[in-house]
């Protein structure tokens, strides 16, 4: 008689850990971990069941370092095939330092979910590593350092000059001979193809880039603006910064757009930033820009 009334007073206690039922009717250890849909055996007991991870992220460009789908984020996963899920958001710093010239190093590098499931309870059980790593609204709030790599910004900045100065044509002579009205005819004739050819391919690509993908580098900003008002925060965009480079193709270079800006929490205490809006692709001869990096598919997705 003892041990049922002891377990009837310690079972509610438990109960009172977790929250509401989800709308498969299991019961979770935290708010954000939903279980859309479950598996049961013929004793209609649960054997498996598919969890997914309601997670936001400060600063939300961290995001962007995972893959969400990997992660559970933007949809669920089995748990008798991944009980565990590790967040690395450093995975890509080196690539992303030797290709752009500028990567941030997120601290905590690594968040691990850790799935269990308990039948006598109902509930599914989350463990996170290191603790306190998510808070219980599902925020995952991360500190980072911006490095810089002082060989490939040179090197960018380098390419970016050769170019412009291999596209500057020597003018051509004029014969003494022509006459006043010939060389006026074909001084008009000729004005646009002259002032095209004195343009250099570094801007000619930046021109092109402007034109079919500007507007949405546009909208981009402005929602993630949207996104830190709504948080709270603050987001201050200042300079735009395209670099462009001759890629492995001929006719075709890499262009690396990037934007400055200041956000925080806080207005009196706003940190300095640069904001990746994408690698691309441009290709002249055909007039064709295309993404190069996840950043770039997710401004090009853009209506």
């Amino acid at each position: 008689m003892k041990k049922c009334i002891t377990f009837a007073i310690i079972f509610p206690l438990l109960a009172g850990c977790y929250t509401p039922l989800n709308n498969s009717g299991v019961s979770t250890t935290k708010p954000w971990l939903e279980i859309p849909g479950k598996k049961l055996d013929f004793d209609g007991k649960q054997y498996d069941s598919c969890y997914q991870f309601n997670l936001h992220f400060w600063p939300q460009e961290a995001e962007e370092t995972i893959s969400l789908k990997e992660a559970c984020i933007s949809g669920c996963c089995w748990r008798s095939e991944k009980e565990e899920v590790v967040l690395d958001f450093n995975k890509n710093f080196d690539r992303d330092l030797a290709l752009r010239g500028r990567a941030r190093k997120y601290t905590p590098g690594k968040i691990t979910l850790q799935i269990t499931h308990s039948n006598l309870l109902n509930t599914t059980k989350v463990s996170v590593s290191p603790h306190g790593a998510i808070a219980n609204n599902g925020l995952v709030k991360l500190s980072y350092k911006e490095y810089e790599n002082p060989t490939r910004l040179a090197q960018l900045e380098n390419s970016a000059r050769q170019q412009t100065v291999l596209a500057v044509p020597q003018p051509a002579a004029v014969g003494a001979q022509v006459s006043g009205r010939v060389r006026t005819r074909k001084t008009k004739k000729n004005a646009a193809t002259k002032q095209a050819a004195q343009t250099s391919p570094q801007e000619q690509v930046k021109a092109l880039f402007q034109q079919q993908v500007g507007t949405k580098v546009d909208s981009f900003f402005y929602q993630m603006d949207k996104t830190y008002k709504k948080q709270g925060a603050v987001f201050l965009l200042s300079e735009r910064l395209l670099h462009v480079s001759p890629a492995d193709t001929d006719g075709v270079y890499t262009l690396s757009c990037q934007a400055k800006a200041r956000t925080g929490l806080n207005p009196a205490q706003l940190r300095a930033s640069t904001f990746s809006c994408g690698m691309w692709a441009v290709e002249l001869a055909a007039q064709h820009v295309w993404p190069l990096d996840k950043r770039a598919e997710l401004v090009q997705s853009i209506p």
